[in-house]
């Protein structure tokens, strides 16, 4: 599930939540089991006198519950899959839309941003664009979309060059 907020018809935030799998609902079990025995043996051992065996067992669930739900819903996610890529669209259609484009990409991955350039001065369509995307993904929708058909042109789809800063864009030109 994705929720969104938008203000001025642009995305500003979104977040993501996902229920546990089983898996994560087994580890933090299986966590807060042994965390809960642990504490059953050691608080005679420890002369713990305060603590008993079976209070001792309670807390040890206790703090393992806790323990446990967050090592078992903390994931590592490779650096690969976070980076963000900037992709070129070019040759698009000029009826082509945001969403129309989204709705493309979305096949190979979660989009974060499409950007369709217009002209400065009439606004209208210059056939071009970027999307955002994480790396893998971006290299699935780069595979799979260049070359291919859309609204009736033939897409040119590869990832895009940084963007010179202004003064050496004037000096190119001069």
């Amino acid at each position: 599930m994705i929720i969104t907020t938008t203000t001025n018809k642009r995305v500003n935030d979104v977040m993501k939540f996902t229920f546990p799998t089983a898996k994560y609902f087994i580890k933090s079990l299986l966590i807060s089991a042994l965390l809960g025995l642990l504490a059953y043996f050691l608080a005679p051992r420890l002369s713990i006198e305060i603590l008993g065996t079976t209070s001792g067992f309670a807390y040890g669930v206790l703090v393992g519950a806790l323990i446990g739900s967050l090592l078992a819903a903390t994931r590592i996610i490779p650096a690969a899959a976070t980076k963000m890529e900037s992709i070129f669209v070019g040759n698009l259609a000029f009826r082509a839309s945001n969403n129309a484009v989204r709705e493309l990409f979305e096949q190979y991955g979660e989009v974060h941003a499409v950007r369709l350039m217009t002209d400065r001065v009439t606004r209208k369509p210059r056939g071009f664009g970027f999307v955002e995307m994480n790396h893998r993904d971006a290299v699935k929708a780069i595979s799979a979309l260049n070359g291919e058909e859309f609204q009736g042109r033939e897409l040119k789809v590869n990832i895009a060059n940084e963007r010179k800063p202004r003064e050496e864009m004037r000096t190119a030109s001069s």
